[in-house]
C-alpha cells in the first residue's frame, strides 16, 4: 500500500534559503493534496548565557527584556513566515498552509514532538552547507531529525547558484 500523506510539517530557521525550501513543501502538498504546518523554533537561552547577559543587563532587567523579547517573537515570527513564503505559492497560500506555528525551546526536541502533536506524514527541512557555527547547528538538527523522527524526512539541499534567494 502506497503511503498516504496528508500534513507536511515544514521546519523553518527564517534564513535567506526558506522561500527555496519552502518551495518543495508548496510543490508536495499540491501534488498530494496535502496540508503545510510551517513551524520556527526559537531557541532558548541556556544559562550560560543568561549569566552573560545578566552582566550586562542585570537580573530585574533581563527577565524584563526576555519577556518582551518573547512576546515579541511570539506576535510577529507568524507574521514574518507568512510575509517571507506566502509569494512562493500566494495562489494556493490559503488552500495549502493550515497552520504557522512559532515554538520555544530545543528546536529538535519540540519539531519531534510537533510531528506527533500535528499527525504529520512527512517533514522538510533545509540541509545547510555553510561553514558559519548557526549552519552548522542547523544543519546537524536535520542529520539528528533524520535519525530519530517517526515519519519520513525530506531534507532540501540548496544549489550554491541558489544564493540568498529571494522571492
Amino acid at each position: 500500500m502506497l503511503p498516504n500523506i496528508k500534513t507536511i510539517l515544514y521546519c523553518t530557521s527564517l534564513g535567506p534559503h526558506a522561500p527555496y525550501i519552502f518551495g518543495y513543501a508548496c510543490t508536495l502538498a499540491k501534488s498530494l493534496d496535502a496540508k503545510i504546518v510551517a513551524v520556527h523554533v526559537i531557541e532558548t537561552l541556556n544559562r550560560k548565557q543568561k549569566t552573560l547577559l545578566q552582566g550586562y543587563a542585570g537580573q530585574g532587567r533581563l527577565h524584563e527584556l526576555l519577556d518582551q523579547a518573547h512576546e515579541q517573537a511570539l506576535a510577529e515570527f507568524p507574521k514574518q513566515v507568512q510575509e517571507r513564503l506566502k509569494p512562493v505559492c500566494s495562489d494556493a497560500w490559503d488552500q495549502l498552509v493550515s497552520e504557522i506555528l512559532v515554538l520555544e525551546g530545543d528546536t529538535e526536541t519540540r519539531i519531534l514532538e510537533t510531528i506527533t502533536t500535528k499527525n504529520a506524514d512527512l517533514v522538510i527541512v533545509g540541509a545547510h552547507t555553510e561553514s558559519s557555527l548557526i549552519d552548522r547547528m542547523i544543519g546537524s538538527t536535520a542529520r539528528s531529525l533524520a535519525k530519530k523522527s517517526p515519519v519520513p524526512v525530506l531534507i532540501v539541499q540548496v544549489p550554491e547558484d541558489v544564493g540568498n534567494a529571494s522571492v
